[in-house]
């Protein structure tokens, strides 16, 4: 399994850290997000398309970019499986009516899930739990020959996340908020630096990646096993 990270910043972050989109190689390519500018970072960082599309909820900062990724499908002559719970999937087709697209449909393949489902694609499990946001979200655990990722997509923080990614070798989570911004982070569905520390330790993960941060770098306690995300950086696990 390789993870790379296209995007991960927040709506409202530096430019160059991109919006959300980390690319997970197994026997599938999986995309878990597409912020806006996602087709360029994986064309500049080498990947060719998903085959497989996961969407953790409809906010533009994590969906914008599907358009493109299915244009870029339909001139290849491919088509792209979406996974998604009804209301994005929803969202996702207004999106492409709001933009006079919406023919790119038919390189679509939806695949609704519950918020707790699971779908499997080869020998790739990918499960899902609610997160807490401030609209219907999910997180996501990637399964395949023995290792896992999990992403938490965008939430305050989650029991649920604690129980999805437990033994995972890698936790990337959303850290919207520095020490001392816990309740701010909080009162909109986002997580601060401790937070996903406090899940990491809870889970019992081998590593935590924070992403989704916004102008100023996340602040990790001494002590912590993590990967620093940049775009295009590559993870073996």
């Amino acid at each position: 399994m390789r993870v790379v990270v296209l995007g991960l910043g927040g709506w409202i972050s530096s430019p160059w850290l991109g919006y959300p989109a980390i690319y997970v190689e197994t026997d599938r390519r999986i995309l878990l997000d597409a912020g806006e500018g996602t087709y360029a970072r994986l064309a500049q960082c080498g990947l060719a398309l998903p085959d497989v599309l996961v969407l953790t909820h409809a906010h533009g900062d994590h969906i914008l970019g599907a358009p493109t990724l299915l244009l870029m499908a339909r001139r290849g002559g491919g088509r792209v499986k979406v996974v998604a719970t009804a209301s994005v999937l929803s969202s996702l087709r207004r999106i492409l009516e709001a933009v006079d697209m919406p023919h790119l449909q038919q390189n679509m393949d939806p695949v609704e899930v519950p918020p707790d489902g699971e779908v499997e694609e080869g020998g790739t499990r990918i499960a899902f739990a609610p997160a807490r946001h401030s609209v219907e979200a999910v997180h996501v655990r990637v399964e395949h020959g023995g290792r896992c990722v999990a992403y938490s997509g965008d939430t305050a923080p989650s029991d649920s996340l604690v129980e999805l990614a437990r033994g995972c070798d890698l936790l990337i989570h959303e850290v919207s908020g520095n020490p001392g911004q816990e309740e701010a982070a909080h009162a909109v569905g986002h997580s601060a630096t401790g937070d996903a520390v406090d899940i990491a330790r809870r889970a019992g993960v081998r590593a935590l990646m924070p992403v989704h941060y916004y102008l100023n770098a996340p602040l990790i306690p001494p002590g912590v096993d993590i990967y620093v995300p940049y775009p295009c950086a590559s993870v073996e696990l």
